[in-house]
């Protein structure tokens, strides 16, 4: 297939179409669709350090083992719009993982409300990894939260 390269904009003789590759998944961000065999190359090379350094990042900050209940709204990975009650079962300054059938797809964006907590946000779905049946999110914040960080502090464990 020939085409024109979302990345460098040359055209190739082979375009490679990019858009749900899970080796890729790391850099979906930059919203490439088709691109050139080097392109790819350096995509997959990139993808490889930021998963690297996404590993890092993720565990840097200390996370709280709790369980409380959060209704969930948006779209699943078919497009099918959908608000669930889910169990969040660790929170971090950044974010929480929770668990759920549905199947999300990483970037989607969610809306997470804790009525026990008073705690309404928008959040992005950053890592999806299978657990016997279901599946577990890590989501983040989109925005900081003071609401978020009290709560965090609340479950923090006393030294």
């Amino acid at each position: 297939m020939s085409g024109l390269c979302d990345r460098c904009n040359e055209r190739s003789s082979h375009i490679v179409n990019i858009a749900h590759l899970p080796e890729l998944s790391a850099v979906a961000h930059l919203a490439y669709r088709q691109v050139c065999s080097p392109c790819y190359d350096d995509l997959l090379a990139e993808a490889g350090d930021a998963a690297e350094e996404q590993v890092d990042d993720r565990r840097a900050e200390p996370r709280y083992k709790v369980s409380m209940k959060a209704r969930v709204e948006g779209n699943a990975a078919n497009f099918e719009a959908f608000s669930d009650e889910m169990l969040v079962e660790e929170i971090s300054p950044a974010g929480l993982r929770l668990h759920t059938a549905r199947e999300l797809e990483p970037g989607a964006v969610l809306k997470i409300v804790v009525p026990a907590h008073e705690f309404e946000a928008t959040v992005l779905v950053d890592v999806v990894w299978a657990e016997a049946g279901l599946r577990s999110v890590g989501v983040k914040l989109t925005e900081p939260s003071e609401t978020w960080k009290l709560l965090c502090e609340q479950y923090e464990p006393d030294e």
